[in-house]
């Protein structure tokens, strides 16, 4: 014999799939922003001359969003002030991974691209 599920199992079900989904979207986006910060650094250190070359076609301005700041971990460094915006409790300080992002096309976070102020054109 076959029983049909209830509509508030069906909803539990749905539920549940929605949870794990947004699961794997968390554990993609903090594999992948770990996976850049590795190698962004291992690419800085073999060409520093092209970075900062690359630099120089950077267009925009930093909109203070703080997205890049957590992109794998949330940076200790990282406070809001009264409007909203981040900023660095260690400005003066700050890592240079940190100024220099992002120092080419290729060094965005996948999932705050679009929304980040600074863009390169070819």
């Amino acid at each position: 014999m076959t029983q049909s599920m209830s509509k508030s199992e069906v909803k539990k079900i749905d539920q549940f799939l929605q949870k794990i989904r947004q699961t794997v979207t968390r554990v993609d986006v903090f594999c992948s922003a770990l996976l850049l910060q590795v190698w962004r650094r291992v690419y800085y250190v073999f060409n520093k001359r092209e970075v900062y070359a690359s630099l120089e076609q950077r267009k925009g301005n930093c909109l203070r969003c703080g997205r890049c700041c957590h992109a794998s971990f949330k940076c200790q460094h990282l406070a809001y002030d009264e409007n909203g915006l981040s900023l660095c409790e260690v400005h003066d300080q700050k890592p240079l991974m940190c100024s220099l992002y992002p120092y080419n096309e290729d060094d965005f976070f996948y999932h705050i691209r679009s929304t980040c102020g600074y863009t390169y054109h070819s």
